[in-house]
């Protein structure tokens, strides 16, 4: 159930009463501190109460007043401090503490808000149900009435509606069913005269058709309309009712006033002719000459006497003031966070002349014998890739690196870690983003160039800045803010926990890196050791051919006896010096294998522990990916928060517009 319309008109229904305390306040002192003040002039002045009450429910932009205090910093909540608690230990043991952790929930529905939205509507509709069957009791009256048939009493209504400018004149009714005249309709209205023992004759039959032509000339039926509307709305209000019949009290004894006084009339008859009429209900859809009770009845007897006026400046006055302090929809806001003091330059360093040079060294008499070079080591392995995220999604971008960084000129200067969490679009920005700047962290739905934008007016907050089209709004209300930061813790602990396996994982790719260039030294050394294999083999194959030459002319020479037993010394001797170089290739052939099997148990070696490391990376993969989930999880509730905080903000007028 999505909450976010429903939440803000809570919130104006709020504040709206609130204001309506104030205002009748206001108004009710006004009225007791002036006792001279005209009954028109009250009769506005009740109105006004409830035009403030109509338009604070309606306005979404009101007048925002900065007078509550600053926002303080926001509490660490008990995951942050955990995290903090946590992270320092070794890296193995706080990635799992801190992937074991629960991960806040951002509720996605406000029960209280339904609850009370239930509630609110429930009694609106109670509120037009009765209406409506007033609206059925007022056309069965109808119905039941008849057109005055008396021609001199109709010409004569025609007459005094044309004095009083109304035109068309009203109908013209008899009805048995009332005992006083009543104006029914505030659209097309019916003047219902009581008939039979009711009926009213002579001087006060033109008083009392005076009386409700003058609520015609004043439109009294129209303008009530406004004050029904706010009693339906605001009908849990005891001082709004309050206002209400105040306005209708006023309303009579201002009509009362007029005829009085602009016709001429008697105040004795005017007097009895209201005695005479009672106490008689009022019609929800009218007005009528009889008083609702005996109080307003005793107050309208009072108000015909006569007394010191007071000044229509004074009056207009009045009204004004009201409808400039009271009228216009008000809210109270958190005032603006103050700008932090710039930091003081930093101290030029001071600059260290370089030391001397040594003399140079003799050159020595003898020539040193060149060293022979190393072979060069083979190319180090590429890093194991780590799994790469989408260019928009939910990521942790860091702004500035935290450290010292070196200038050009050989100075160093301090920067601030800045780490973004949310949706960032590397591409084009969205049509729509907002940022949450709390402190060294921001919290971002959009493109780069908004959270460059939100950092440079907002400072370090905290502080909602967003933006619809070309329109950009801050908002700094603290309970709206705090709803965001909870919202967004889980987000930051992820983001840690993500950058901590991130940096188990870079370790683990360094360790793989040694591993593979020892692999690479192996193989390159075995490779050397087949060469000079290859070599003595051919060396072998060598001595065997000149071996068989030998043989070959030896047996020529045994043959040719004639040739002499030196011959046959000469061949001894050689066969024994093959034989002792072929003792010397059988021992280094020993020594090679010894090593070729000691290099491949290292290379062995090596591999198992290449191995181990691969399954220790993959396992952190999977902790990434199970984070990554958990991550899109909490954006996206944090989302839909951030949705809803922004268009309270902008329904309460909590949103200021830059």
């Amino acid at each position: 159930m999505d909450t976010t319309m429903l939440i803000p008109m809570l919130e104006r229904l709020g504040w709206t009463s609130l204001q309506t305390v104030l205002l009748v306040a206001l108004v009710y002192g006004v009225c007791r501190a002036l006792p001279s003040l005209s009954a028109a002039t009250r009769c506005r002045l009740w109105w006004l109460v409830s035009l403030q009450a109509v338009l604070g429910l309606f306005w979404s932009q009101p007048l925002q007043l900065a007078w509550l205090p600053a926002p303080q910093a926001v509490a660490m909540t008990a995951t942050d401090v955990a995290a903090d608690l946590v992270y320092p230990l070794a890296p193995e043991a706080s990635a799992q503490l801190l992937a074991a952790m629960p991960t806040p929930e951002v509720p996605a529905v406000a029960w209280w808000a339904v609850a009370l939205g239930a509630l609110w509507m429930s009694g609106v509709l109670l509120m037009a149900l009765r209406t409506f069957g007033e609206w059925r009791r007022c056309r069965a009256l109808l119905a039941a009435a008849y057109p005055c048939e008396d021609e001199a009493l109709v010409e004569a209504l025609q007459l005094a509606s044309d004095a009083h400018g109304v035109r068309p004149s009203p109908r013209l009714w008899m009805s048995a069913q009332v005992d006083a005249p009543q104006l029914v309709g505030p659209f097309r209205p019916v003047l219902l005269l009581p008939a039979g023992d009711n009926a009213l004759q002579g001087d006060a039959l033109d008083l009392a058709l005076t009386h409700e032509l003058q609520h015609l000339q004043r439109r009294d039926l129209q303008w009530g309309l406004l004050p029904a509307l706010a009693q339906h709305l605001f009908f849990f209000h005891p001082l709004l009712r309050l206002s209400v019949r105040e306005y209708a009290q006023a309303r009579e004894e201002a009509v009362d006033a007029a005829v009085v006084g602009q016709h001429g009339a008697s105040r004795q008859a005017y007097g009895r002719l209201l005695l005479q009429l009672g106490v008689a209900p009022q019609p929800h859809l009218g007005v009528a000459s009889a008083a609702p009770n005996t109080t307003s009845l005793k107050r309208r007897l009072l108000s015909l006497q006569s007394r010191r006026s007071c000044p229509r400046i004074l009056a207009m006055a009045l009204t004004a003031v009201v409808v400039v302090v009271g009228v216009a929809p008000m809210r109270l806001v958190a005032a603006p966070v103050p700008l932090a003091p710039p930091a003081p330059p930093a101290a030029p360093k001071a600059v260290v002349p370089p030391a001397p040079k040594a003399p140079p060294a003799p050159q020595a008499s003898a020539r040193v014998p060149a060293v022979p070079v190393a072979p060069a080591a083979p190319a180090e392995p590429a890093d194991v890739e780590e799994p790469a995220g989408p260019d928009d999604a939910d990521v942790a971008y860091v702004d500035d690196a935290a450290g010292m960084d070196e200038d050009h000129d050989g100075t160093t200067s301090t920067t601030t870690s800045i780490t973004t969490y949310g949706r960032l679009d590397l591409g084009k920005s969205p049509r729509e983003a907002y940022v949450l700047v709390d402190g060294d962290a921001t919290f971002a739905n959009g493109g780069m160039d908004d959270v460059t934008v939100a950092r440079r007016q907002l400072g370090k907050g905290p502080a909602l800045w967003f933006r619809q089209g070309d329109k950009r709004y801050v908002v700094r209300d603290p309970m709206l803010i705090q709803t965001l930061q909870r919202a967004y813790s889980g987000a930051a602990d992820l983001g840690r926990q993500q950058s901590e396996l991130g940096r188990q994982q870079s370790v683990l790719g360094r360790q793989q890196g040694e591993l593979g260039k020892q692999m690479g030294e192996m193989g390159r050394l075995q490779g050397e050791e087949s060469r000079r294999i290859a070599l003595a083999a051919a060396e072998v194959a060598r001595s065997a051919m000149a071996a068989h030459d030998i043989n070959r002319e030896a047996a020529a020479e045994a043959a040719n006896a004639a040739r002499g037993a030196t011959r046959d010394m000469a061949v001894a001797r050689e066969a024994a010096r093959e034989a002792a170089a072929e003792a010397r290739r059988a021992m280094q052939e020993a020594r090679s294998e010894a090593a070729q099997s000691g290099r491949t148990r290292d290379m062995q070696r090596l591999a198992s522990q290449q191995s181990e490391l691969a399954s220790r990376q993959a396992a952190l993969g999977s902790q990434q990916a199970a984070l990554g989930e958990r991550q899109a999880r909490v954006q996206a509730q944090a989302s839909q928060q951030a949705q809803q905080v922004i268009a309270r903000a902008l329904a309460s007028g909590k949103a200021e517009r830059l």
